[in-house]
């Protein structure tokens, strides 16, 4: 399935994403943050909210190539997967791709990837694509 972390916001009366730990310096080497990117089924809009993705990330690099390892939890809201999630987990620049390594409810024992990448940036906001490829137990 296809999906989109649309408007990962870090800036504004709006944001979904805050900074809870920043070093400063050249790479930020240890810059930590905790997300909840809406996740719709579209790029735009007026896409429909399918989920969220929350968890933290931690900037794991100490050169400026920005790698960052995540921890998430994609869970599903109003669709066919309501209530079931997605455990995430991954090392990966803003580009890369994330191991699926759990999963609960309709998603029961999953395992996969998930491969993320961006498709628009403006400064303090992005919109991802996710491609999820899972393996899973239906309960």
């Amino acid at each position: 399935m296809t999906l989109y972390t649309n408007k990962e916001l870090y800036g504004g009366p709006c944001s979904n994403g805050a900074i809870i730990l920043e070093r400063g310096g050249p790479t930020n080497f240890g810059r930590t943050e905790v997300v909840a990117w809406p996740v719709t089924n579209g790029p735009t809009p007026n896409a429909n909210i399918v989920g969220h993705l929350r968890g933290t990330c931690v900037q794991v690099d100490n050169t400026t190539n920005r790698v960052w390892h995540f921890s998430l939890g994609l869970v599903f809201e109003s669709t066919r997967f309501n209530g079931s999630t997605l455990q995430v987990s991954g090392t990966s620049g803003i580009n890369g791709e994330w191991s699926i390594v759990g999963g609960t409810g309709q998603f029961n024992m999953a395992k996969g990837t998930i491969k993320r990448t961006s498709i628009m940036d403006r400064g303090t906001s992005r919109i991802s694509e996710l491609r999820i490829h899972a393996h899973y137990t239906p309960v």
